[in-house]
């Protein structure tokens, strides 16, 4: 069990949907629609980064870059407007928007880093388990048009925008529509074992 900013238990892996015991961390996982009307801690925006940061990458290039942006700034609503409209329908309501980049060049040569998006996907792994030990939820996103971010941010050649990703508290999310307040609460499955190993 975990506690949120405000006291409140946030119980993880109630419904683990796995008979392996993985920690609850990962088996209490899921894709986040609707947001508390809250902010997120500081403290915890900061450890989520911070559990990013200690990912394991190729040459140790750390090729990972976040732009964090809260809810209520230019920055966020640049963010929230880059989104498909399916995903801005409720992604626009989380307290904080995050584009997750990869660095595309290594910093030691200049040369292609074949492995920069592999890496970058490592540390939003780990920010995710640290976000789920917190009791924050986090939905991942491609769905976005990324020449609007790379304009709007001044991106370089070498950043490459991969994901938006909304984070916040869990809430009741009235801005949902029916539909989607039933994928809130129908968790997704996992393909069996035996057909992802051999």
């Amino acid at each position: 069990m975990s506690m949120d900013t405000a006291g409140a238990p946030f119980r993880l892996g109630e419904d683990r949907r796995t008979d392996v015991p993985v920690h609850a961390a990962i088996a209490g996982r899921y894709s986040t629609r609707a947001f508390a009307e809250r902010p997120v801690a500081p403290e915890h925006l900061d450890l989520l980064l911070e559990a990013a940061r200690w990912a394991p990458s190729a040459f140790n290039e750390q090729p990972w870059r976040f732009i964090q942006a809260v809810q209520g700034t230019p920055g966020h609503q640049a963010l929230a407007e880059a989104l498909h409209t399916s995903n801005r329908v409720w992604a626009s309501h989380a307290p904080v928007l995050l584009l997750a980049l990869a660095r595309t060049r290594l910093a030691r040569n200049g040369e292609v880093n074949n492995y920069a998006r592999y890496d970058l996907g490592q540390a939003v792994g780990l920010m995710t388990v640290q976000a789920t030990l917190l009791g924050i939820g986090m939905h991942q996103m491609a769905g976005f048009d990324p020449q609007p971010v790379r304009d709007g941010f001044a991106l370089g050649e070498e950043l490459d925008p991969v994901v938006i990703i909304a984070l916040g508290y869990p809430g009741e999310g009235p801005y949902l529509s029916e539909h989607l307040r039933a994928r809130e609460h129908n968790r997704t499955t996992r393909i069996p074992r035996s057909e992802i190993v051999r």
